[in-house]
């Protein structure tokens, strides 16, 4: 038996309209959505494809919009358990990133999304984490909230968890990364995956806020565009294979792996 999830951050609800096209081609069974509206309206058009809205967190309010991390499941193939939400908080020692955050709007703590399931053949339980980081910050401080995250989770090491998401991670202490994820006995799955994020001369993703305009195109020179910042890690499971989707409905592409369980 396998298991497939997808994980895609939709440029504030913009590619919710049209992800059935992603879903007729890959009917993933789990769906992790990164900035996206949380009301009952975007959430029924995803419904109507025939999934079921495990939980959200709300993360921020832009555009006059709450948007947050949606967890979506096929009830055809699992039962959803239950779900936990994770407040991040800040850092006092990132003083200069809490202060941008206010400035730009951002002010709002983040939250980690835990979802819990059932796969109805295997009888097998899996968790899922939905992650979006703060996109004003230093890795530091990402790799401690993700940290905080795995370590609440009341599980032991040999138990199937899956975490997904833009982690907004930036090309630097890559190794720390690794070795904290490492620590929980989990294995990147999106390891084959350079580039998750893509930008565009003609100003298609014009929603981008302040900091992003000003520091995004400066790591995209310096690293050749080779900008990844949405990740798949797992364990208990078995990886078949991770895929970049080549959508154009964001300013992130749609990722997704298959595991054999």
């Amino acid at each position: 038996m396998t298991l497939s999830l997808l994980t895609y951050n939709t440029l504030f609800n913009n590619a919710v309209n049209k992800l059935s096209e992603i879903i007729d081609s890959y009917h993933p069974d789990i769906i992790c959505l990164q900035e996206a509206l949380t009301d009952d309206q975007s959430i029924n058009k995803i419904e109507c494809l025939g999934y079921k809205m495990a939980d959200y967190s709300n993360s921020f309010i832009k555009f006059g919009k709450i948007f947050g991390v949606i967890t979506f499941y096929n009830p055809k193939n699992l039962e959803y358990n239950d779900s936990f939400k994770l407040d991040l908080g800040i850092n006092i020692g990132d003083f200069f990133f809490n202060f941008l955050r206010i400035l730009l709007g951002y002010s709002q703590p983040k939250t980690i999304l835990e979802t819990n399931f059932a796969h109805k053949l295997t009888k097998k339980k899996i968790s899922v984490c939905n992650v979006h980081l703060y996109v004003v910050g230093s890795n530091g401080l990402r790799i401690n909230h993700i940290d905080k995250a795995l370590r609440s989770i009341n599980q032991s090491i040999k138990e199937s968890l899956i975490i997904v998401g833009d982690f907004n991670y930036f090309p630097y202490k890559r190794r720390s990364l690794e070795k904290m994820m490492s620590k929980f006995g989990l294995k990147e799955a999106t390891a084959n995956i350079r580039q998750t994020i893509k930008f565009s001369e003609s100003g298609k993703f014009e929603k981008f806020n302040l900091f992003q305009r000003f520091a995004l195109p400066f790591i995209n020179k310096f690293f050749v565009k080779q900008i990844k910042t949405d990740y798949s890690f797992y364990r208990g499971l078995k990886l078949i294979k991770t895929e970049r989707i080549e959508s154009q409905l964001s300013d992130h592409y749609p990722i997704i792996s298959t595991f054999k369980i």
